[in-house]
C-alpha cells in the first residue's frame, strides 16, 4: 500500500460545482471538489492567491504578485497564459496583518467583469474600495461605496452587502453593510 504525504497549506478556496480552485506553494491548482489528483495552472516564481471562478466556470481571476506587485489577472479554467488586466502600482508589500493590495473578490453577476480591492485611488494606509473591471481589460470602475473590504453581488446584481472593513486578518472584520440600487 502506498504511503500518501499529507499536503498542508491549502489556501484560499473557490468551489464551482465540482471543482476548487486553490493556492498551495504560491501557485494556482485545481481539483475536483470530491478530492483526488491536483492539476497545477500556474508556475510563475511569483505568488498567485485569491482565485475565484467566473459565474459559468469558464475562467479564474486571481491576484497574482509578480516583480514584488500585486496585481488582477485572469486565465482560462483550465489553465493557459495568464492576463494581466490591471497595472496599478500597488501598495505592497506590506505588513500581513494588512493584506494585499488589487485582491480579487469575486465577479460580477453577468461574468463580464470581476471584482477587486485596491488602494489605487488612496493617498494613505489603509483606504481601500471596490472596483471591477472587464475581463476584456480597460479602465478599473470604482463602485459607489466609500472606503470597503470586501463585498458580493445579491442575485439580481442589484445591491452588495460589503464590510467597510480592510483589515482581512484580524477580528474585528466581521460586520458589512447593503449597498442598494448599485447598478
Amino acid at each position: 500500500m502506498p504511503v500518501l504525504a499529507q499536503t498542508k497549506l491549502l489556501r484560499f478556496p473557490d468551489v464551482y460545482g465540482d471543482r476548487v480552485v486553490f493556492t498551495y506553494g504560491s501557485d494556482l491548482w485545481t481539483t475536483s471538489a470530491n478530492g483526488g489528483q491536483a492539476v497545477r495552472l500556474t508556475a510563475h516564481p511569483g505568488l498567485e492567491v485569491f482565485a475565484k471562478f467566473s459565474p459559468d466556470s469558464r475562467w479564474i481571476a486571481f491576484t497574482g504578485q509578480y516583480d514584488g506587485d500585486e496585481q488582477v489577472y485572469v486565465m482560462p479554467a483550465t489553465g493557459g497564459e495568464p492576463k494581466q488586466l490591471t497595472f496599478y502600482p500597488a501598495k505592497g508589500p506590506r505588513a500581513p496583518r494588512w493584506g494585499y493590495d488589487n485582491q480579487v473578490k469575486g465577479w460580477t453577476n453577468d461574468g463580464k467583469s470581476i471584482v477587486f480591492r485596491s488602494q489605487h485611488d488612496s493617498w494613505s494606509l489603509p483606504q481601500s474600495k471596490l472596483y471591477t473591471i472587464a475581463v476584456t481589460g480597460g479602465a478599473a470602475i470604482q463602485l459607489p461605496m466609500p472606503e470597503t473590504g470586501s463585498g458580493d453581488f445579491s442575485s439580481d446584481g442589484t445591491k452588495m452587502v460589503y464590510s467597510p472593513r480592510t483589515r482581512d486578518f484580524r477580528t474585528e472584520k466581521r460586520y458589512g453593510v447593503i449597498a442598494e440600487r448599485l447598478i
